[in-house]
């Protein structure tokens, strides 16, 4: 039986990989922070490193503290998990410009000193995934939907909650259920080693658009917040994969929510 160790197994991304190697007959080894020293040194076929930091503020607030939640952590998690293969959960924040694809391809030059301290923080990370891990996929992601949410635009409609962007800002969402199997079809690739691919679905949403699948009133004020657009380049990982759209992902997500079948956290 193959193994695949899964670091941050009781995250929102953590858990919907780890319930997808279950199912897919691996062995899993589910580590989180209640027991990260006893599962320390279980060697594993695979180890998906999902336990990131995804907290942007607190690198602005305390790049420190960042740094250790984004770059100390990973060197760790290497140090800590023998592993055949390695697969990194990244971000595009690392771009400079989340918001056109045409500035966000996996080749786009990268200067830190136009990154956001998270931006930095994560490149960092991926450095060291490079270095220490040669037989390693790092995929860096943009939005993502999925069981357990807890925060972002399609979380807060669907909570009534206060809404910090514009109606018209525009967003690319991918279930983390597909992504959880977007990851091992890749693994079974058995792509080059240091690939780097960009994922998400493809296409972007508006929150107006949002609201309306939901059925939900726009908060009064919404007009006076920020417009926003993020949107990767995911034309890489649309030759290997088929890719399901944002739109066609945010509807099954709310009408799951609504239907009651999935639960927000």
């Amino acid at each position: 039986m193959s193994t695949c160790t899964v670091i941050g197994a009781k995250g929102f991304i953590g858990s919907a990989i780890a319930a997808e190697a279950a199912r897919r007959g691996y062995k899993v080894t589910a580590v989180d922070l209640d027991n990260y020293d006893a599962c320390r040194g279980t060697p594993a076929d695979l180890v998906i490193n999902a336990n990131g930091n995804s907290r942007k503020f607190i690198d602005e607030r305390d790049p420190q503290e960042g740094f250790e939640l984004s770059v100390v952590s990973v060197m760790r998690a290497l140090r800590d998990f023998p592993a055949g293969r390695h697969i990194q959960i990244s971000s595009g924040a690392i771009y400079p410009r989340e918001d056109d694809p045409r500035h966000n391809r996996e080749d786009t030059p990268l200067s830190p000193t136009d990154m956001s301290h998270y931006g930095f923080h994560k490149r960092l990370a991926e450095q060291l995934v490079r270095h220490y891990a040669p037989r390693h996929l790092i995929v860096r992601l943009s939005g993502l939907v999925g069981p357990g949410l807890r925060k972002n635009a399609v979380y807060d409609l669907l909570t009534g909650g206060p809404l910090f962007v514009h109606p018209d800002s525009e967003f690319q969402y991918m279930d983390t259920r597909d992504l959880a199997r977007a990851l091992f079809d890749l693994d079974q690739m058995r792509l080059p080693a240091g690939t780097l691919l960009n994922l998400s679905a493809t296409g972007v949403v508006s929150v107006r658009q949002m609201a309306g699948w939901a059925g939900v009133e726009l908060p009064a004020g919404a007009d006076d917040r920020p417009r926003i657009r993020a949107e990767l380049n995911v034309a890489r990982a649309a030759e290997r994969l088929e890719l399901p759209t944002t739109a066609e992902t945010v509807q099954r997500f709310i009408r799951e929510v609504r239907e009651g079948t999935l639960t927000l956290a």
